[in-house]
């Protein structure tokens, strides 16, 4: 096996850790849901939960990778030095529960949960390292699939064929081409192909090299979009909508939106900054290295939001229509963009998509290729290729269904047969981003927190995290910070007094974490939960 590979520094880590993190969860979800909840109010709201659980999480995930140099699957198992209590007693609950579910009836996830709780119950946490890992390809296999809508948008914008007069007439066009299985199944493999070109040449040579490209071109492309938007007569009710704060919109259910939507932002849950920490230095600091992540990618978010809401009210166009914003309201705002060059700024929104789009797609890749490399101990142009077609077959599933299952009816009869035919929604498509959105993700994110502050401890975790710190002080005393103490006699040993960086770290990721993520996933699966 070839040795593992390091990221350069610093810079090319962060580079390559934004790429995983902005992506369509940024550009397209973002400002709508923003729009939505009172503009400026969700903002504050979301920076305020990134903060209070987004950067605790991320900083789990890069300290496991560091601490073992491996996969999620292989992190949790050598970190887990035998079965831990809380593991045994997880493993039961899905064994009774799954039990349970089969003596009402409910044959289909019964037996899954039965089968989930016998592997946890044999592989220990290293079960929710492999669920991470796999769950990550699942959603690769449709996120190409939008993907290569963008990817198909912007050379459709480039060559002047994007010139919708009016958002019906994109509506249809759009609704034309998701029910075009072959031409976005094209499209697809195209977008699944430039994710696995980027990884040809290695973590360093490869993801690193392309992300210090790539990344600042995106906040470029960014940046020159804003500008046109901004100066375009009637923009600015569109800046007042997308960052005046109205606290009347936001409601509880906007709160945990706002949770929701950091956790996803962040890329976390999925096993890839467990991947990308995996790659550091001892001597990288995975503080600073969280907090710089955490700026950029809500920069981003905020800038996508300015890029695309001015612009709309400019036109005369509704921000109201929420997802729809990409594909229908955008191409026609562009259109009536002044002096015809409407095909030149949204060939470059576009571009600036496809480049989140696949940076996220890559470090999605990457966590199977990792794995391979590490359990299996596989080549890596082994793993790039096993990966990339199982990937790619797989996501064929939802190529061909995206809009209905007319072109896999087995495959709808077969899972309405295990799960109820009430379980099956309108396409494979949506059934897979259900599953690993709402079910996958918010469980591996409550399982970092749960192993980091209670199997591996946060006292262990605590040690690696301190390794190469010392720039951004976690043992720093914040009561004495606050209070501009620091420097008096009784506050020259920082460790020992009062509430630090670092013990506010572990009692978040310990008591915090782990019930406002199990709050988003109750709310997220449709449990009433009051509000």
């Amino acid at each position: 096996m070839e040795n593992r590979e390091t990221w350069s520094g610093n810079f090319g880590f962060i580079m390559a850790t934004i790429g995983s993190a902005i992506g369509l969860g940024n550009v397209w979800k973002f400002p709508y849901i923003t729009g939505m909840n009172g503009g400026g109010a969700f903002v504050i709201v979301y920076i305020v939960c990134v903060l209070l659980l987004g950067v605790p999480v991320m900083i789990c995930e890069m300290n496991i990778g560091r601490k073992t140099g491996l996969n999620a699957y292989g992190a949790y198992k050598r970190l887990e030095l035998r079965r831990s209590r809380i593991g045994r007693f997880i493993a039961a609950g899905l064994i009774l529960g799954g039990l349970c579910l089969i003596g009402a009836g409910s044959y289909g996830f019964g037996t899954v949960s039965v089968i989930a709780g016998l592997i946890v119950l044999k592989l220990g946490f290293a079960a929710f390292g492999l669920l991470a890992i796999f769950g990550a390809l699942a959603i690769l296999s449709y996120y190409a699939v939008v993907g290569g809508w963008i990817v198909d948008y912007m050379f459709r914008s480039f060559s002047g064929n994007l010139n919708y007069s009016d958002v019906a007439s994109a509506g249809e066009a759009f609704g034309k081409l998701t029910e075009s299985p072959w031409r976005v199944s094209l499209f697809y493999v195209l977008f699944m192909v430039l994710c696995g070109a980027m990884l040809v040449g290695g973590v360093r040579n490869g993801i690193e090299k392309w992300s210090k490209i790539l990344m600042p071109l995106l906040f470029f492309l960014l940046i020159a979009v804003i500008v046109r938007s901004v100066t375009l007569p009637g923009s600015w009710p569109g800046v007042k909508f997308f960052l005046e704060p109205d606290f009347s919109k936001l409601t509880a259910g906007g709160i945990l939106m706002a949770l929701g939507q950091c956790f996803y932002s962040l890329s976390l849950g999925m096993g890839i900054t467990v991947t990308y920490g995996s790659y550091m230095r001892k001597n990288q600091d995975i503080f600073a290295a969280s907090f710089w992540v955490m700026v950029l990618d809500t920069l981003a978010a905020v800038l996508a939001g300015l890029a695309i809401f001015p612009a709309v009210f400019a036109m005369g166009f509704n921000p109201g229509d929420g997802p729809s914003l990409i594909f229908k309201i955008l191409p026609a705002t562009f259109n009536h963009f002044p002096g015809g060059t409407g095909w030149l700024w949204g060939g470059l929104f576009f571009l600036m998509l496809t480049i989140g789009a696949v940076t996220s797609g890559v470090a999605l890749l990457q966590n199977g290729v990792s794995f391979f490399q590490d359990q299996l101990k596989w080549s890596r142009m082994r793993s790039i290729a096993v990966c990339f077609c199982g990937v790619t077959l797989f996501g064929f599933l939802s190529s061909l269904s995206v809009a209905n299952w007319k072109h896999i009816p087995a495959v709808k009869t077969l899972i309405g047969k295990m799960f109820g035919a009430e379980h099956v929604p309108g396409s494979f498509f949506d059934m897979l981003d259900n599953l690993t959105s709402n079910w996958m993700l918010p469980i591996g994110g409550m399982v970092i927190c749960l192993f980091v502050g209670w199997v591996w401890t946060a006292r262990k975790a605590a040690r690696e995290l301190r390794l190469g710190a010392s720039k951004s002080s976690p043992d720093v005393n914040l009561i004495s910070l606050l209070a501009g103490f620091l420097g008096e006699p009784m506050y020259k040993t920082t460790r020992d007094h009062g509430l630090t960086l670092i013990s506010l770290w572990a009692i978040i990721i310990r008591f915090f974490a782990p019930v406002v993520i199990f709050l988003i996933f109750l709310r997220a699966v449709g449990v009433n939960i009051g509000f």
